[in-house]
């Protein structure tokens, strides 16, 4: 599973085409980047906003399926890449609380978790940063700004694996997917 962070929506071309080439079993669940940052201007109420928000992430993931991905409603990893429009099932399940500590961040731990599977997570950044420096490991009770609030927390107790990496550097992200190491943040253990 792989999450496209939105502060990357000017790289989206490359990184949707870095994945299809993978040919990797990947899917993807995208940010709410401008779509949400509209949502996060208002005042609404926090349910109101939750929704809109995750709205915002369906609408980021139609734009990414504009450059050659299929998207789907079901999470469930189909033997080829496809990207997740959550709203409808988030609306069905409705399996987090209704805040602004949780974003698409938190919610892709959520589909991680729900199915198992690791989570990479594309940002624009090497390394998550906290009060002591750069990370190359999240660990519980860690404070950055550059997660949602809750998403420590939640990988955490759900014990979600994963990696965090920037994804504007395609080169890194193709190297990632064949398995090189590459720098970020794990959290969880290794994947």
């Amino acid at each position: 599973m792989l999450k496209i962070g939105g502060s990357l929506i000017e790289h989206a071309p490359m990184i949707v085409r870095v994945i299809r080439e993978s040919g990797r079993d990947i899917l993807v669940i995208p940010g709410g980047g401008i779509f949400a940052d509209v949502v996060r201007e208002k005042e609404i109420s926090d349910t109101a906003a939750h929704f809109m928000a995750i709205a915002a992430m369906d609408q980021y993931g139609w734009l990414l399926s504009t450059y050659g991905l299929p998207v789907t409603w079901t999470p469930l990893m189909s033997g080829s890449p496809a990207i997740l429009l959550p709203y409808h099932h988030m609306m069905d399940a409705d399996p987090l609380p209704h805040s602004w500590d949780i974003t698409s961040d938190t919610i892709s731990a959520f589909y991680a978790g729900l199915l198992s599977v690791p989570l990479v997570i594309l940002k624009s950044l090497d390394h998550i940063r906290t009060s002591d420096g750069p990370a190359t490991a999240l660990m519980p009770g860690m404070v950055t700004g550059d997660l949602d609030p809750a998403f420590i927390p939640y990988v955490t107790k759900e014990q979600v694996r994963g990696f965090i990496l920037r994804g504007s550097d395609h080169a890194r992200l193709a190297g990632f997917l064949r398995g090189e190491e590459v720098p970020g943040t794990y959290f969880g253990g290794t994947i």
